[in-house]
């Protein structure tokens, strides 16, 4: 497994119990300038600690993930060009992203700015690094529907929270 290189991480069976789970949920609306689709978030955390033992195979600097998203994209709905990143003043950033096609559509799909991405077959994923600018692309027909991981590592270069002061309100 490599940053860009698609590989297989769920099984079909994988796939279709976490879009059982997804459609089980209340399913969050999720709009902004860039983003028009809906939403969940995957609480399930039985795999999250061998998720992030093999995101550590990378590199070794993982010491959570956020809790993942299940998205649902229907003709019309799509996440224009974006990165992944946190406010540099956070203790932990966004290191890797890692995005998992769960069920396919024609027309959508998964693009990167700077990287080449062959389409996702249902339970291929890839990592990347989360500052790299990448999209999803609205379905012609049927619905698209991805999960997300976010891992995060300690942030080495933590910025002051903006407009933060110290204890004797001098400017940090």
């Amino acid at each position: 497994m490599k940053l860009y290189e698609p590989f297989e991480f769920l099984t079909t069976e994988e796939c279709d119990r976490i879009i059982e789970y997804g459609r089980s949920k209340v399913i969050e609306e999720a709009s902004n300038s860039a983003r028009k689709n809906r939403i969940v978030w995957y609480e399930d955390s039985t795999k999250w600690s061998e998720w992030i033992a093999m995101l550590n195979t990378i590199e070794p600097v993982i010491e959570w993930i956020q809790t993942p998203q299940i998205s649902f994209y229907n003709p019309g709905e799509q996440y224009d060009w974006h990165t992944d990143v946190w406010p540099a003043y956070r203790t932990h950033i966004r290191h890797f992203t890692l995005t998992c096609e769960l069920q396919s559509a024609a027309g959508a799909g998964f693009e990167m700015e700077r990287h080449s991405i062959p389409r996702l077959e249902k339970g291929q994923a890839v990592i990347f690094r989360s500052p790299e600018r990448h999209r999803a692309t609205t379905p012609t027909k049927g619905e698209r529907v991805s999960f997300t991981i976010w891992a995060m590592a300690r942030n080495n270069n933590k910025q002051p929270f903006p407009n933060a002061t110290s204890v004797d309100k001098t400017p940090i």
